[in-house]
């Protein structure tokens, strides 16, 4: 009977021994345990992970250029290695694979469905042509059938101006890119623009300074001389650097102009407190009716400024369109609300004034003589806010 014997599994070292074992081991023998090892990790540098070391000293600096240059040129040098077999077209060596489900699935490829769609339905599909059926395909949105080219052609009836090419047996071509113009840079001299607004210019009723890096100080000198300018009723500055002092000195400027209706500051680096004040001191004349301020240095102005912001909008009464980023929803609402009361006032204000000059062209109503109705003037004091419908008499 054999006799077998079983192997006992020899009890695990403590840390105590293995430091133990460490400390007897020579400077040598530790370097040849560490090129036998490849220690994983990631705490240690990768020099002291790998076990390639490195003895040769240095022979220069390191330049990447030129090392990338005599690694291309050895690897053109280099032949290729010989195959050990040749290639023989049309040979196969191996085990080729066969696919075991290719009979089922050309079964099922052959096999036909038979869908009952009516007999009106089978014979208006039997007697469509490509073009019917790309049509129809397009109206009812099988976009994966059909290009886009197919589809817009279908939707707008203009399938007869589609070439033929692109029916279903067609190819697919890339739409060209419509090659848009780049923008020509803005060449407005900020000094002659400057002469022109001190003359007080006729024809200077726009100034487009848009893109154009302008001075500090001949942006304080363009705010001061539009100050007293009656001509300007447009300014664009937009993505100028206009700066936040420069900004600051503006409001002096719509405090004493009552002339300007569009305002354009997009793009600027002036800052949240700066644009409260900007938007109190269009109160002072109401005569700008357009102001964008969008894309400031400040993305989020806080809700204290906004609600600033949105009280001098709210006692604005020629307002119009306002331009601004706002992250408060309120604010949003109230604003959006006020310039919609902006617009019926003056849609209002124009209804009154063609009813006073129509005269009798009512259905049926008597309505009075051309000139009779009083003028509509803008009130005094006014009790509501459409004050714009108040007449003399009723002052």
């Amino acid at each position: 009977m054999p006799v077998t014997t079983k192997k006992i599994a020899e009890p695990a070292l403590t840390d105590e021994e293995i430091d133990d074992l460490l400390t007897k081991l020579t400077s040598e023998e530790i370097e040849k345990l560490l090129e036998d090892t490849d220690p994983d990790d990631t705490h240690m540098p990768p020099s002291a992970r790998c076990t390639y070391h490195c003895e040769k000293l240095p022979t220069g600096p390191l330049n990447r250029k030129s090392l990338l240059n005599y690694i291309y040129d050895q690897a053109k040098k280099t032949p290729d290695r010989q195959d050990y077999v040749p290639h023989v077209p049309g040979t196969i060596r191996g085990t080729q694979w066969v696919d075991p489900y290719k009979e089922e699935r050309e079964k099922f490829d052959e096999q036909e469905f038979d869908i009952d769609l009516g007999d009106e339905i089978e014979m208006a599909l039997n007697d469509a042509s490509t073009q019917d059926m790309i049509d129809l395909a397009g109206i009812m949105g099988l976009h994966s059938m059909i290009n886009q080219e197919q589809y817009h052609a279908a939707v707008t009836n203009k399938s007869d101006e589609l070439d033929q090419d692109f029916g279903w047996d067609g190819v697919t071509k890339a739409t060209p890119l419509k090659y848009f113009p780049p923008e020509e840079p803005n060449l407005t001299d900020p000094d002659e623009v400057l002469t022109k607004i001190v003359s007080q210019d006729d024809e200077q009723k726009e100034v487009n300074l848009n893109n154009v890096l302008v001075s500090e100080q001949t942006m304080i000198q363009i705010f001061e001389a539009l100050a007293d300018n009656e001509v300007l009723s447009s300014l664009s500055l937009a993505n100028t650097c206009l700066t936040d002092w420069a900004a600051a000195n503006l409001t002096r400027t719509l405090e004493s102009n009552d002339t300007l209706e569009k305002l354009n500051l997009e793009s600027n680096n002036i800052t949240p407190q700066t644009l409260s004040k900007l938007f109190v001191s269009l109160n002072a004349k109401e005569s700008v009716k357009e102001f964008k301020v969008l894309n400031q240095a400040a993305q989020c102005l806080g809700n204290k400024v906004e609600m600033a912001i949105t009280k001098s909008i709210e006692q604005n009464k020629t307002l119009l369109k306002v331009g601004i980023q706002l992250e408060f929803n309120e604010s949003r609402n109230r604003v959006a609300v006020h310039l919609q009361k902006n617009l019926d006032r003056i849609r209002l204000k124009r209804i009154a004034e063609k009813l006073a000059n129509r005269g009798n062209v009512t259905a049926g109503y008597f309505a009075p003589p051309p000139g009779s109705l009083s003028v509509w003037k803008k009130a005094s004091t006014p009790e509501s806010e459409y004050e714009y419908y108040y007449s003399d008499d009723e002052e």
